[in-house]
């Protein structure tokens, strides 16, 4: 398969906290291409490994989870990253 190249953009304050609103990165699956976030966002992915709860994660504009649990991406797949706000 291989990696392919991937663009996450990152929407409200993740992107202060990452310091880029797009990012580029090589991957085979949608958990490899968000490990990348790790150092600034350590819980983009779960126990498990999976995409985490706390954020919803778009593949190409749909809600990643109609690919599978960890989708393979394709070259030029765009990845986008929303937080999730819960109130009291």
């Amino acid at each position: 398969m291989g990696e392919k190249l991937v663009e996450i953009t990152l929407i409200a304050n993740l992107i202060e906290k990452v310091g880029s609103e797009k990012i580029n990165v090589k991957a085979e699956k949608l958990s490899e291409a968000l490990k990348f976030l790790i150092p600034k966002l350590p819980d983009i992915l779960d126990l498990e490994g999976k995409p985490s709860g706390n954020y919803i994660f778009l593949l190409n504009g749909a809600d990643y989870r109609v690919f599978g649990d960890d989708p393979v991406v394709k070259d030029s797949d765009k990845v986008t990253i929303i937080p999730v706000s819960h109130g009291g």
